[in-house]
């Protein structure tokens, strides 16, 4: 009797596979769950490590400016993914505000940081958290970014129809901490192995920001350029486990 009813509780803990066994499996799971579970997938069901591949290939091919960001991801039931990131950003650029229509010149600056830290944390949230296709997810994600930056604005002209030759002073060594909100949709497809790809696209709205004394930065780490406020990532994943 007793090696009967250890055979039951393997059989029955094997009845809903679990991490990678899960994967192994996936053709195979059943569309509806027991009665009375809610997860297809364990509780602690796996960690990954992602960096972004957009911003470095922007910054090479496009653009003077980049944040370098990896991230973790912790699995839970599949459902829920917290998150964490940390990064480096720079920019070195300079920014045309426009022409001034009675002289005809333009009016710009020089922008340039130095690699600046930031971090990031939040939370995703699989909408196909019981799909017996675990690799293919449609999240909908949350995130909290902070980030210390110093850079120099040099360069600094403006032209005007009644002052059409000013340049003012280099402003150097200013310091930015900025706060910041992202809300957005992140998708990933298994390619190989532990190897996946994917792409979130999300809104930022900033929450708060100092060292403003003589203007906002053009650019900020992990938030990116400060004209626009939407951002865009393209991942590589790697299944640690």
């Amino acid at each position: 009797m007793l090696c009967l009813n250890v055979t039951d509780l393997v059989a029955q803990g094997r009845s809903i596979p679990k991490g990678s066994e899960a994967k192994a499996q996936e053709a195979v799971l059943p569309d509806e769950l027991p009665e009375g579970q809610t997860h297809r997938y364990p509780l602690l069901n796996g960690l990954s490590i992602n960096v972004d591949i957009f911003d470095p290939l922007y910054d090479i091919f496009l653009a003077n400016h980049a944040s370098y960001e990896a991230m973790v991801m912790l699995d839970l039931h599949h459902r829920f993914f917290p998150m964490a990131a940390i990064g480096l950003g720079y920019a070195d650029e300079t920014s045309n505000n426009g022409i001034e229509f009675s002289t005809g010149k333009k009016q710009e600056f020089t922008f340039k940081s130095e690699m600046s830290p930031f971090m990031k944390f939040g939370m995703a949230y699989n909408l196909r958290y019981n799909s017996t296709k675990p690799e293919d997810m449609y999240m909908l994600f949350a995130r909290y970014g902070i980030a210390h930056s110093k850079a120099d604005l040099t360069n600094i002209y403006y032209a005007s129809a009644n002052w059409p030759d000013v340049k003012l002073p280099d402003l150097l060594g200013q310091e930015y901490t900025t706060q910041w909100i992202e809300a957005g949709i992140m998708l990933k497809v298994k390619v190989w192995w532990r190897f996946s790809m994917g792409w979130d696209m999300y809104a930022k709205i900033k929450l708060a920001q100092s060292g403003t004394k003589y203007g906002k930065p053009a650019f900020v780490p992990g938030y990116g350029d400060c004209s626009s406020i939407f951002g865009f990532n393209f991942r590589l994943f790697y299944e640690i486990f």
